[in-house]
């Protein structure tokens, strides 16, 4: 029965350490771009975002279409009148709701804690801030109708 030398191992575990530095530096700028896609996509799925961008969308939908715009309560709402029909978009209690003719009550958005509208010429500029700190703001330019 014959014996296996070992062969003399010195220096192998540098070489080694060394490639697994060398691919451990290849691999760490893919795992940074990992997480970074990971944060993004939870902020895109984030559904008080999204409820914040179905609310941009439905107030353009409503300044698009406006006979004449006006900022209500004290800056926290504002009327649309559309064919001859007025809309009041305000701030009431934790949410922004939406009324026609001041009746009715609609939920447009949900967890808000402050809300200011302002109106500068054919400018119309919303800031909220959410009860989770989050403050968001959106600009619209608006034409008003010719007569």
């Amino acid at each position: 029965m014959h014996r296996l030398r070992r062969l003399d191992e010195k220096g192998f575990s540098f070489l080694t350490s060394i490639f697994d530095l060398m691919v451990l530096m290849m691999l760490l700028p893919l795992i940074v771009v990992f997480f970074s896609f990971a944060i993004q996509f939870n902020q895109d799925v984030d559904p008080h975002r999204a409820e914040w961008q179905l609310f941009v969308i439905d107030l353009q939908s409503y300044l698009h279409r406006s006979d004449s715009i006006e900022v209500i309560n004290g800056g926290s709402g504002i009327r649309i009148v559309q064919r001859g029909e007025e809309f009041d978009i305000e701030l009431y209690a934790n949410m922004m709701r939406k009324q026609k003719s001041q009746k009715g009550h609609e939920v447009m958005l949900t967890r808000v804690s402050q809300c200011s509208f302002s109106l500068d010429g054919n400018k119309v500029k919303i800031r909220t801030k959410f009860s989770t700190g989050n403050l968001e703001e959106a600009e619209y330019v608006f034409t008003k109708p010719s007569g």
